[in-house]
């Protein structure tokens, strides 16, 4: 994502476009997999940790990233990409599990993969969920 359509992609979502907000979204875009708020202090080396974690805030309000608690204790992000007609995220259209390795420690989205329907009693109003499957990726089980 170059830094005009991380201009765009911001303005669209109603978040003013700053100089360290477009970085974050562009570390993010361009990277491998999930990120941890430190690991994007020490890809960036120019921004102040307070301002990745104000940023990662705000993200995750507006629905711009995830935010995956993989029960490694530390929280890690991923750019949302669906949204409603107008460009607005909606975490409902981008909705999927996550694969934490205990070997290599890597956190993996598994876009297109179904979420299990959980059933609530009618009482029950969830807000949010976060399905993490812990196991070996490939990648280790053929180093084993």
């Amino acid at each position: 994502m170059s830094p005009d359509q991380s201009y765009a992609f911001l303005e669209q979502r109603d978040v003013r476009p700053t100089p360290a907000r477009i970085l974050i979204v562009r570390t993010l875009e361009g990277a491998d997999g999930l990120m941890t708020a430190l690991q994007i202090e020490e890809h960036l080396g120019t921004v102040d940790r307070s301002s990745i974690s104000r940023t990662l805030a705000l993200f995750v309000r507006k629905g711009i990233v995830h935010a995956v608690d993989d029960g490694t204790g530390s929280v890690k992000y991923e750019l949302c990409h669906g949204s409603h007609a107008h460009g607005t995220p909606h975490p409902d259209t981008d909705a999927h599990p996550h694969f934490h390795c205990i070997v290599c420690g890597n956190t993996t989205c598994l876009e297109g993969t179904a979420l299990p329907q959980v059933s609530l009693p009618d009482s029950y109003q969830p807000l949010s969920a976060n399905y993490v499957i812990h196991g070996i990726c490939p990648n280790c089980v053929k180093l084993s």
